[in-house]
């Protein structure tokens, strides 16, 4: 089974965004049987009730995504701080990269 990490948009819209990354998980799934997918806007969800800052939650994020296959960027990751350095760590472990 290949691991692969949703790099999707958060900050600015956290609800929407938050639903849009589920339900891309949800077709995705449909489509690629064999892909575990790793959806950090719902994993690292506890932040919300946790003081926590950026820079730690991107730091757990860059650990899971060192443990994965590949990564899907979303619609706009280009505009998005977040994904933008997820992308880059991607590139330099060599992983597979997708694009929405």
């Amino acid at each position: 089974m290949k691991l692969v990490y949703i790099s999707h948009p958060f900050t600015g819209n956290e609800t929407e965004n938050r639903q849009d990354a589920r339900a891309l998980c949800s077709d995705l799934k449909e489509e690629h049987k064999d892909w575990c997918l790793i959806n950090p806007l719902d994993n690292f969800y506890f932040t919300q009730m946790v003081k926590i800052t950026y820079e730690e939650i991107m730091a757990m994020c860059m650990e899971i995504l060192q443990a994965c296959d590949a990564i899907y960027l979303c619609l706009g990751w280009e505009k998005s701080r977040g994904c933008c350095a997820e992308k880059k760590i991607a590139e330099e472990l060599g992983m597979e990269i997708f694009y929405e």
